[in-house]
C-alpha cells in the first residue's frame, strides 16, 4: 500500500518577549497535492509556546483526516483543559503509518500570590518582607513589586520561558529585603505581582506594614 507522506510544516510567529503576542501561528500538514491546514488560535507568543486560551484545530483537509484515532465532527477540535496535551493527525484508516503530532499547552491561570508577612506588622531596621508565589501549570517566570502605588516596578526572573535554558519552578518563598532607615515612619505598603511562563500576570497582591 502507497501511503501518503505527510510533512508537518510550522510557520510560527513567536515574539522573542515573554509578554502576551496578538499574532497567531498556523501549522500546515501537506499531503501531497492535498493540504490539511491546521488553525492555532489565540497564542501568547512565548518561547516556551503555552497559550493562554482554549485552543481550536480547525482540520480543511483531507476529510478523513482523524485526530487520535477519532473523526473530527465539523473538522475541528476544542483543547480546554489546562496542561501539555498531544494530539496525533493520521490520514483516515488506510494511513495509520503517516501520523503528525502536534503538541498544544494551555495554561489559563496567573500565578497566586500569598504575602507571610503579616499584614499592619510594627517593623524597623532591616527587614525581610516574605511571599509565597505558585504557579501549578507553566511555572513561575518572573516577579514585580512596586513601593510606590504601582507607579515603578522593580523585578526579578525566577525561571525561563524556555525549559532548556532555566529549569520551570511551581512554587517559591521570595523575600523583599530592605533597610527601613529609608523609609519615612508610618504606613507604607507594597505591590507584589507575578508573570508565568505562559504570560499571566496575577493581580498585585498588597502588604501594609507600619515603619517605627
Amino acid at each position: 500500500m502507497k501511503f501518503i507522506r505527510f510533512v508537518l510544516i510550522a510557520i510560527s510567529l513567536f515574539s522573542i518577549s515573554a509578554r502576551p503576542a496578538p499574532d497567531s501561528v498556523f501549522p500546515e500538514i501537506t499531503a501531497g497535492l492535498t493540504e490539511a491546514v491546521v488553525g492555532l488560535n489565540p497564542q501568547t507568543g512565548t518561547p516556551s509556546g503555552w497559550y493562554t486560551s482554549d485552543v481550536t484545530l480547525h482540520i480543511l483537509a483531507p476529510a478523513d483526516l482523524l485526530a487520535n484515532g477519532k473523526p473530527l465532527p465539523g473538522g475541528q477540535l476544542t483543547i480546554s483543559d489546562e496542561g501539555q496535551h498531544q494530539v496525533e493527525f493520521q490520514p483516515g484508516p488506510g494511513g495509520e503509518a503517516n501520523r503528525v503530532t502536534q503538541f498544544v499547552s494551555i495554561d489559563k491561570t496567573p500565578p497566586r500570590v500569598i504575602w507571610l508577612t503579616e499584614q499592619n506588622s510594627a517593623i524597623s531596621g532591616h527587614v525581610a518582607l516574605s511571599a509565597e508565589i505558585t504557579d501549578a501549570v507553566s511555572g513561575i517566570c518572573s516577579l514585580e513589586w512596586s513601593l510606590d502605588h504601582g507607579s515603578n516596578w522593580e523585578s526579578q526572573f525566577i525561571s525561563s520561558p524556555n525549559p532548556s535554558e532555566m529549569p520551570d519552578v511551581h512554587e517559591t518563598t521570595w523575600s523583599l529585603h530592605r533597610d527601613l532607615a529609608d523609609f519615612e515612619k508610618g504606613v507604607q505598603l507594597v505591590l507584589l505581582r507575578a508573570w508565568d511562563c505562559a504570560g499571566n500576570l496575577s493581580p498585585g497582591e498588597i502588604l501594609v506594614f507600619r515603619v517605627e
